[in-house]
C-alpha cells in the first residue's frame, strides 16, 4: 500500500511540474502604485512572453515551476517562479549613478517621464506636436529641436541662452521634419510672447523652422 501511495505522489509531481496554466496579474510602479504599460513579461531564458496593456495587466500561458522575468525601462528586473495562476509585481526604479571622466563628472541623464507611466492618451498622441508641447509646458519644460546638435555641441553661449530663456536644446531624434517644425513653432510663439524679439538674435541658427519665424 505504501508503495502505491509513493508511486501516486511521484506521478502527480511529474504531471504538476509540466502542467500548462495561464498566469495573469498586474505590473505596477512600486513608488507610485501606478500601472506600468508596456512592461515585458517573458518566460526565463526564452523570448516567449507578452507586454502589459495600458492598465498594466498581462495574461500568459506557461507551465508550473517556470520562471517569469518582469522588466520595464528604468526599472529593476524581477524573476518569479510560477506556483500560482495570479502573480502581481511591483517594479522599483533603478538608482541613478554618476559617471566619472577624468577630473570632472557628468550625472546620468534622467529618463523621461514617458518611460515610466505612459497613458493611453500619450501613446495615441505620440506624433501630435501640439499635445506634447502643452504637456511639457505644464511642467515648465520648453524644447527647441536643432538639426546639428550632438552631445558635445553645447557651448557657453548655448547654456546661457537655455538658462536666460528657460528652454532646452534637443536632438531631432527620429521625429519627422513636419513634427519638428510644428513643435518649434509653438516654442517660438512662447518665446515671442514672453521675451519679445531679443531671443531671435541669440538662438542657435540650426533651430528647425527658424527661418520662417
Amino acid at each position: 500500500m505504501k508503495k502505491i501511495i509513493y508511486i501516486s505522489i511521484l506521478f502527480y509531481s511529474i504531471l504538476s511540474f509540466g502542467q500548462v496554466i495561464v498566469v495573469s496579474g498586474n505590473v505596477t510602479d512600486a513608488k507610485t502604485g501606478e500601472p506600468l504599460a508596456g512592461a515585458k513579461v517573458l518566460i526565463n531564458k526564452t523570448q516567449n512572453g507578452i507586454t502589459t496593456d495600458f492598465d498594466g495587466k498581462y495574461s500568459l500561458k506557461t507551465t508550473l515551476n517556470d520562471t517569469l522575468v518582469f522588466s520595464h525601462v528604468g526599472m529593476i528586473m524581477q524573476k518569479v517562479k510560477v506556483d500560482k495562476t495570479e502573480i502581481n509585481i511591483e517594479l522599483e526604479e533603478e538608482e541613478e549613478i554618476e559617471v566619472v571622466f577624468g577630473p570632472a563628472y557628468y550625472p546620468k541623464p534622467k529618463r523621461l517621464e514617458a518611460t515610466t507611466t505612459v497613458s493611453k492618451k500619450d501613446i495615441e498622441n505620440a506624433e501630435n506636436p501640439k499635445y506634447n508641447f502643452k504637456k511639457n509646458a505644464k511642467n515648465n519644460v520648453f524644447l527647441i529641436f536643432v538639426s546639428e546638435l550632438t552631445s558635445y555641441d553645447l557651448n557657453k553661449v548655448d547654456l546661457e541662452f537655455e538658462q536666460k530663456y528657460n528652454v532646452k536644446y534637443s536632438l531631432i531624434g527620429s521625429y519627422k521634419n513636419d513634427y519638428l517644425k510644428k513643435y518649434n513653432k509653438l516654442t517660438f510663439k512662447y518665446l515671442k510672447k514672453k521675451y519679445k524679439k531679443t531671443w531671435l538674435t541669440e538662438i542657435r541658427k540650426d533651430a528647425v523652422g527658424l527661418k520662417k519665424e
